[in-house]
């Protein structure tokens, strides 16, 4: 098993937050997910956080959590995720979530009567161990010029590299909507492995039943992304100086 070299990995989410700060936004490590849920009620168009990072239906607190907060020069609130923890050993994802202990604490107390989730997707059988739920990623829309920056593929890996750091999980695993995945968003947060089905839930309070792909990566995917995106550093400043060199040869051409 390969270890994870902390030092590398401490250099790695440094370089993101700085990638971060460039673009205007300072980063916070948080885990008073009790200001999480309140915060979240006042961004716009950021969905009320999943059950699983509610202090109300689910032990969440330093010891399995931490959440993210983005701020920009003038204080206001631009990005927000969250991280959580669960030992799986002995169980799985898919049995998690079809009990519904994935999202409360103590169902028969939480859960709304008659509310149901189905799993189909098989590699949620398969998840088990210590796995990271990787969640409530967002950033502030508007014109702002925050998004359409590249962020996206900054952001969500400073608190996947965090997640390896502190809990060093086998899994770590999100949900995203068949567009994001379909337009590359998914993959652009750093995911590698994706699946259809995890996901049907029912709730009676709820116009339509939530349906959600699986986005996942493994304990190795994770020690590797510093490598990964040094190579594709590497290969873009690559062709930035092709370009350069390739246009530094035809000006003769074209002066004549």
């Amino acid at each position: 098993m390969t270890e994870v070299n902390h030092l590398i990995h401490s250099r790695y989410i440094a370089g993101l937050c700085e990638q971060a700060k460039f673009y205007g936004i300072e980063l916070e490590l948080r885990t008073d997910f009790g200001y999480l849920m309140r915060l979240c009620e006042t961004l716009p168009n950021k969905p009320y956080p999943t059950a699983m990072f509610n202090p109300l239906h689910h032990h969440i607190g330093p010891d399995n959590g931490f959440w993210i907060k983005g701020t920009t020069d003038d204080g206001e609130v631009a990005h927000v995720q969250a991280v959580r923890f669960d030992d799986l050993t002995g169980t799985n994802l898919a049995q998690e979530y079809e009990n519904l202990t994935a999202f409360y604490f103590d169902p028969d107390v939480s859960a709304e009567e008659a509310e149901i989730c189905q799993s189909f997707a098989p590699i949620a059988k398969k998840i088990t161990g210590r796995t990271c739920y990787h969640g409530e990623n967002w950033l502030r829309p508007g014109d702002n010029g925050l998004r359409g920056q590249g962020l996206s593929r900054v952001l969500p890996k400073i608190a996947m590299s965090l997640a390896l750091v502190k809990w060093n999980p086998d899994y770590l695993f999100g949900f995203g909507y068949e567009t994001l995945v379909n337009n590359g968003v998914i993959l652009q947060y750093g995911y590698n492995h994706f699946q259809p089905g995890v996901v049907r839930w029912h709730r009676p309070s709820r116009a339509k039943p939530l349906d959600v792909w699986l986005a996942w990566m493994e304990r190795q995917d994770l020690i590797d992304m510093p490598i990964i995106d040094e190579k594709r550093d590497i290969e873009i400043l690559g062709q930035i100086r092709q370009t350069h060199e390739d246009r530094a040869a035809v000006v003769p051409n074209a002066a004549e």
